[in-house]
């Protein structure tokens, strides 16, 4: 049995906690500072995420209905601290924080686009990577195939295309807006 942690593990619970960091110390950021790190994090979580092998040397492609949530991947987060998060975030943003997301669910449904936030894209993403890290700092090795498997469930039924909004909302304010700094 392998006793080692992947180097692929170990690099998204890294990323997780400078991502972490990053939303934390937003209160005390510029907008397009805060942004220009966001944009730096957001890339690395998708190719990491999907490049993750949760079932160890398998090679074999999993579509995303193959997907099975471990609960593996435990819950650090409490909605207090997400809440506080995702307000800061808010106020940082500004006018910035509302954009129109056609890829929303709730579209097929709607004659108009669906407006929705940043801020709370971001605190979903922080919520899920902090737990991410808290969970593979905490695990022993044996634990880490069903923590990717969660992970790799987390990411293809949700991670990813929050991931995905959140960057292009994230690129375009970072480029166009106004921040008067």
């Amino acid at each position: 049995m392998n006793t080692e942690i992947p180097a692929a593990a170990l690099s998204l619970a890294a990323f997780s906690i400078e991502y972490c960091k990053v939303v934390a110390s937003a209160e005390t950021s510029a907008p397009r500072d805060f942004l220009r790190e966001v944009l730096r994090y957001l890339p690395r979580f998708y190719v990491t995420m999907s490049d993750l092998k949760p079932y160890g040397d398998d090679e074999e492609e999993t579509s995303s209905a193959e997907y099975m949530a471990t609960d593996a991947v435990y819950s650090t987060v409490e909605e207090e601290q997400y809440d506080a998060v995702r307000l800061i975030m808010t106020r940082l943003l500004g006018e910035n924080d509302m954009y129109l997301d056609t890829a929303v669910d709730d579209m097929r449904y709607s004659d108009t686009p669906v407006a929705v936030s940043l801020a709370e894209k971001l605190a979903d993403i922080f919520q899920n990577m902090a737990d991410i890290a808290a969970s593979i700092g905490q695990a022993t090795p044996e634990m880490i195939p069903d923590i990717l498997a969660d992970v790799r469930y987390r990411f293809a039924t949700y991670l990813s295309d929050t991931i995905c909004s959140a960057l292009r909302a994230s690129n375009y304010i970072y480029y166009n807006a106004d921040f008067n700094e």
